[in-house]
């Protein structure tokens, strides 16, 4: 489980989140939904080391584990996916991977990489090609393939959905649940398309100004009353 009580951070000195609560449990989805700026992308960085924890507490499996820098928190099982990817261009689509088995700790290469194969044939089937030529679709799905080579305990998926096909959109909301479910993982997923999260998420909570403001069933998408006062649909 992943558990954060008052976490506040931001850059330099403007404060971003002031006093942010969740809870995503084993195996559990939650979309973190909100209107541009309001802090999302900073709680996802926050969480996985790369802007500082200025107070508050992050706990994963009721281990504090605040006080630890990213690579640390990666070896600790977090994993993050972040917005634009991040992965190697210039590597193969199996040196991508192998640097994502870093965090895995003592669990064999193969074995790791076999796992992930198994859910991404497409990589599977181009792991010597080269990672830049990819499609933006096929991107991202090296990019959830690499965080998952880690064998995280919790996933950390910023806007997947951005700037790839349809097609490979459904195939993402359709794996992300089955991955939380298979492994038991807790993902946090902020993302912007309301048919990917409708399709991945149990539950969805509502950021507004660096806090989380509400929190609602994945079902409750279809008030369009609700989306119009939150999102500014």
């Amino acid at each position: 489980m992943l558990q954060c009580k008052d976490i506040r951070s931001g850059y330099g000195h403007l404060p971003v989140l002031h006093g942010v609560d969740l809870e995503v449990s084993a195996g559990e989805v939650v979309a973190v939904l909100g209107r541009n700026g309001v802090g999302k992308t900073t709680l996802l960085k926050t969480l996985a080391g790369a802007l500082a924890l200025r107070s508050g507490r992050l706990d994963l499996d009721g281990e504090d584990v605040s006080r630890l820098v990213a690579h640390r928190r990666a070896r600790a099982g977090i994993a993050h996916v972040p917005q634009g990817r991040g992965i190697f261009g210039r590597l193969t689509v199996e040196e991508n991977l192998t640097v994502g088995t870093r965090a895995a700790g003592s669990r064999a290469r193969k074995t790791v990489l076999d796992e992930v194969f198994s859910f991404f044939p497409v990589l599977r089937d181009r792991r010597g090609e080269t990672a830049g030529n990819f499609s933006g679709g096929q991107q991202q799905q090296l990019a959830i393939a690499r965080a998952l080579c880690g064998a995280p305990k919790v996933l950390l998926l910023d806007e997947p959905s951005e700037g790839i096909q349809p097609n490979i959109v459904h195939e993402i909301g359709a794996l992300i649940p089955k991955l939380a479910q298979q492994y038991g993982i807790a993902v946090l997923l902020v993302e912007q398309n309301l048919d990917l999260v409708a399709h991945a998420a149990t539950r969805c909570l509502f950021m507004d100004k660096g806090r989380i403001v509400h929190a609602v069933p994945t079902s409750a998408l279809s008030d369009e009353n609700l989306l119009k006062n939150l999102l500014a649909l």
